[in-house]
């Protein structure tokens, strides 16, 4: 789909539509257009320039041909063999280039979508995740990075290190933005689709590591970490274990505190020593 951009390295006009049936549904929490305001962190990078489109009537910017990135809001099966489970779980999921239904982008209509902040899913976040895979990144195993497999808010939507160097090993640097000196990420498989979930559910997960830190019990999987108290789990958890411990491991194998109150975390052979952010 985004060929020509990929092999000349020179700005693309990449267009969006939303179907009109999805237009009129009124959860939508603005006009179809702001969609597009998702868009805006991936342009700073590379020299895409969207273009909202909402086909069948529906408000928009008018455009003949076919888009390049299509939008529904849908429920449970819709067509694709990759069927929604309503409010939580999977949030939406979209389509890589060069598979059948390249550009297809669909959300979980059950969920409650929000715009700038942390009351129910945030859709600007979800749907900048899923234009990355559109434009073929695949996820990241950084926690919080945008294209990460989890969940997780954050405001204002800004790309992490890892998301601007899989995006400019695909399709270039912006000419104003220079490029990241990291080593570039492999390439996108070609598996079809990639799929967002809510935080990581605690009863339905293998944890990587449990340990008891200053009276309270830490749980940890996969660069995340439920807090219990008196026997309950903390509000705002689970959380990015990076938030309490700075440069931790996105997996550990193992965590404890010493007598001294150092934390330490295991990974492997590898041990390492942090304080609490």
């Amino acid at each position: 789909m985004f060929e020509k951009e990929r092999k000349k390295n020179i700005p693309g006009t990449i267009s969006l539509s939303l179907s009109a049936e999805s237009a009129r549904k009124r959860k939508l929490p603005q006009k179809p257009e702001g969609l597009v305001d998702a868009s805006s962190c991936w342009e700073h990078v590379k020299e895409f320039v969207m273009m909202a489109v909402v086909v069948e009537g529906g408000a928009g910017v008018h455009y003949n041909g076919k888009a390049d990135i299509r939008i529904d809001f849908t429920r449970y099966w819709h067509g694709d063999n990759l069927p929604f489970d309503g409010p939580g779980g999977i949030l939406a999921h979209a389509f890589f280039p060069k598979t059948h239904r390249q550009g297809d982008i669909h959300f979980d209509y059950d969920e409650s979508w929000t715009l700038g902040n942390h009351m129910g899913t945030d859709l600007l976040q979800v749907a900048a995740h899923e234009f990355g895979h559109v434009l073929g990144l695949q996820h990241s195993r950084e926690p919080g990075a945008i294209m990460s497999a989890y969940y997780s808010f954050s405001y204002p939507l800004r790309l992490s290190q890892d998301d601007k160097q899989g995006i400019q090993f695909l399709y270039g640097a912006h000419p104003q933005v220079l490029p990241s000196q990291r080593p570039p990420p492999p390439p996108p498989s070609i598996t079809e689709t990639n799929e967002i979930v809510t935080n990581p559910d605690a009863c339905q997960t293998d944890f990587d590591a449990v340990s008891m830190i200053r009276g309270e019990l830490f749980f940890f999987k996969s660069g995340y970490v439920w807090r219990i108290r008196d026997g309950h789990l903390e509000s705002g958890y689970p959380a990015l274990a990076s938030r309490h411990w700075r440069g931790i491991p996105d997996n550990i194998d193992a965590a404890f505190e010493d007598k001294s109150g150092n934390i330490w975390f295991f990974q492997g052979e590898r041990r390492r020593r942090l304080s609490c952010c």
